[in-house]
């Protein structure tokens, strides 16, 4: 009887957990598809690059999310080990996409995702926020 329910509950887990990864995909597949789709412009990409950077992207993307989700939900934020995740993360991004895209597609990437970072600090998916900001309707405060 005991071993039935732990099948059952081990069976539920592993159930949630499938519907949660499924959950997890649908909700980053619309910005992997906006990502790909923008460096498929920026960069000239043939269908072939297209369909190899697709999992890098998402796998970056889930990554960093899970990240920064666990970072929320712990509470107490810890900015440098934050950052240097993500970092982390988006260096083995490029050392992937490195393999696909050519040398100077690579450098233009890099420098379209760094100015991107610059310019939109507090909304680019490459940064980490340092602090509060004040933006047009009052301070925008963080934790």
């Amino acid at each position: 009887m005991v071993r039935i329910h732990l099948t059952y509950v081990l069976f539920l887990f592993l159930a949630l957990g499938a519907v949660s990864s499924f959950a997890q995909d649908e909700d980053v597949s619309p910005r992997v598809d906006y990502k790909v789709n923008k460096m498929k412009t920026a960069l000239n990409l043939t269908d072939a690059q297209v369909n190899a950077i697709k999992p890098i992207i998402k796998e970056y993307l889930v990554k960093s999310e899970a990240v920064l989700q666990g970072s929320a939900e712990a509470g107490i934020m810890d900015h440098v080990s934050v950052k240097s995740t993500l970092k982390e993360l988006k260096d083995s991004e490029y050392q992937k996409l490195g393999k696909i895209l050519n040398e100077d597609q690579m450098k233009k990437w890099i420098d379209k995702e760094n100015l991107m970072a610059s310019l939109n600090p507090d909304g680019g998916e490459n940064t980490v926020d340092e602090g509060p900001s004040l933006t047009a309707s009052g301070a925008n405060f963080k934790f």
